[in-house]
This record gives C-alpha cells, sequence and structure tokens, in this order.
C-alpha cells in the first residue's frame, strides 16, 4: 500500500512540474518580432500626397434635367494637413491567427510624434481617392486603397515613416526623407 502511494505521489508531482514548464514559453516583445518574410502583415506603400485642402467639382442633375455644379471642399484642422497614403496590405502568415489592427498602424515625424488614421476618412472618396481601404479590422487577403491622416504642418516638410508595430509584425516605411 505504501509503495503504490509513493508511486502516485511521485506522478502527480511529475505532472505538476509538466503543466508548470509548459506555462514559461517565452512571450514575443518588440524586439523577438520576426521581420523580413517572416512577417504576418505585409505593408507596401505605393503613394502618398500631402495636402492643405481637398476641392472637388461635382455636376448634379435636377429633377428637371438641368445640370448645376456643386463644389465640395474638405480641410484639416487649424496648424494641420492631409497626408493621404495608398497601400497594400495582405496577410503573408498563414501560421499566425493575429488580425490586422489599425491603432498599431501610425505615421512618425521627424520629432518622433505618432499620428493614426483618421477615425473617419470616407470623405477620400469624394475627391477620387479610390478605392478607399476599409478601416475595419482585417483577417485574411490582400487590401489595397488610399488612407488619410492629419499630421503637422510643420512635420510635413520632414521625414516622414508609416510604422506598423504589433504582434508578429513590425515594419518602417520611409515616405519621405
Amino acid at each position: 500500500m505504501r509503495k503504490s502511494s509513493l508511486i502516485l505521489n511521485i506522478l502527480l508531482l511529475f505532472i505538476c512540474l509538466v503543466l508548470c514548464l509548459a506555462g514559461c514559453q517565452t512571450s514575443t516583445t518588440p524586439s523577438d518580432v520576426p521581420s523580413g518574410n517572416s512577417l504576418a502583415w505585409q505593408i507596401q506603400a505605393a503613394r502618398f500626397e500631402i495636402k492643405d485642402s481637398l476641392k472637388t467639382i461635382e455636376s448634379v442633375t435636377q429633377y428637371n434635367g438641368s445640370k448645376i455644379d456643386v463644389e465640395h471642399k474638405q480641410s484639416p484642422q487649424a496648424g494641420f494637413v492631409y497626408l493621404i497614403i495608398n497601400v497594400t496590405i495582405s496577410k503573408t502568415s498563414n501560421q499566425s491567427a493575429s488580425p490586422f489592427d489599425w491603432q498599431w498602424l501610425v505615421v512618425k515625424d521627424a520629432s518622433g510624434n505618432s499620428y493614426h488614421r483618421l477615425e473617419n476618412d470616407t470623405f477620400l472618396e469624394q475627391f477620387q481617392y479610390t478605392p478607399r481601404i476599409t478601416g475595419l479590422q482585417l483577417r485574411l487577403g490582400e487590401y489595397n486603397g488610399w488612407m488619410g491622416y492629419e499630421i503637422s504642418a510643420s512635420a510635413a516638410t520632414g521625414k516622414l515613416t508609416l510604422a506598423y508595430t504589433a504582434e508578429g509584425s513590425q515594419q518602417e516605411i520611409v515616405l519621405q526623407k
């Protein structure tokens, strides 16, 4: 009886040790995040534009068939300009379940300030920046389109970097030197 009790205790101790060691995995920190071909999400910036305002004229047909021109104008807040970027974002790792989250994609200026994507940049389509890339969380596939940021007007003449730092991806794309 005593021998079976000893074996049972050793077996329980072994199971506890295995469970404890299984919980001792390394966590992913920004310095451990893969780069190059092992990225979960690949970001490419095709082009960008800096605008102090956006204007377009739309020809609108009236009920009687006549046409009138309607001017549309969109301006950033005082002291800022629009940075409009055309990007392609693609899922490159089938191993990663990490979604693409927009909160981790920022524009950094030469002073180290970070700017997040505009919460609502749907107005871009009205100014012929189409297609506009969705602002929803991305899960699979490839997405392509325009997105908008408001950045300080003084930062617009210096170095601008598009940076994405999230689990499974860390990238910096120099837009302007």
